[in-house]
């Protein structure tokens, strides 16, 4: 796949085009719902084709709804800027960053099986939690909620089904009290960290 065409970044490129400011102003991610949904779906099937591992992360910033309603756009935006920052330290050049709604992103990890990527996802979390925002003079304490799904068989048979697992795993991280990452296990259903 040629990485000139419209919408896809080259790697290094950190000035990708996109339809808001904030995305532009975010570093080298994250792509948007279209673009993440397609990388999933191509990443998806060369873990199948040859055979190795591929997880997904949903991430949740927890209360940015009501943060945003608080604080204002300005504040949403840089707490985008922040999580992007993160996930780049934290993450391989080949991971994927993509946003899949205003407040949630979905990260894809080739060659990164379950307990590696919810490693990655935990360092994540942590990192974030280091974040120091203020607002109207006051200091924020921010979290997230994981979710991490991964398939390492054949078993998992279209892109999706991996996709909803994280969204049960993430769902539980925030009926949880949020700021947790659980991995979605089939044998044990989730598993909380």
């Amino acid at each position: 796949m040629s990485t000139d065409r419209p919408g896809f970044r080259r790697a290094g490129d950190l000035t990708r085009a996109s339809s808001t400011i904030d995305d532009r102003e975010v570093g080298r991610g994250p792509f948007t719902q279209a673009q993440i949904t397609h990388l999933m779906k191509t990443e998806f099937s060369r873990a199948r084709r040859y055979e190795y591992p591929l997880a997904c992360v949903l991430i949740q910033v927890d209360r940015l709804q009501s943060l945003t309603e608080v604080h204002g756009a300005e504040f949403r935006v840089e707490i985008r800027r922040q999580l992007a920052a993160i996930v780049e330290e934290k993450t391989r050049g080949h991971d994927h960053l993509g946003t899949i709604s205003d407040g949630a992103y979905l990260l894809v990890m080739p060659h990164t099986g379950a307990e590696s990527g919810q490693l990655v996802a935990e360092r994540i979390r942590s990192a974030f939690s280091d974040v120091q925002m203020v607002a109207d003079g006051k200091s924020l304490v921010l979290s997230l909620s994981l979710g991490v799904a991964a398939c390492e068989d054949r078993d998992t048979m279209f892109f999706d089904t991996l996709v909803s697992q994280a969204e049960v795993a993430l769902d539980w991280a925030v009926r949880e009290g949020g700021d947790r990452t659980v991995l979605f296990r089939r044998d044990k259903f989730i598993e909380p960290l």
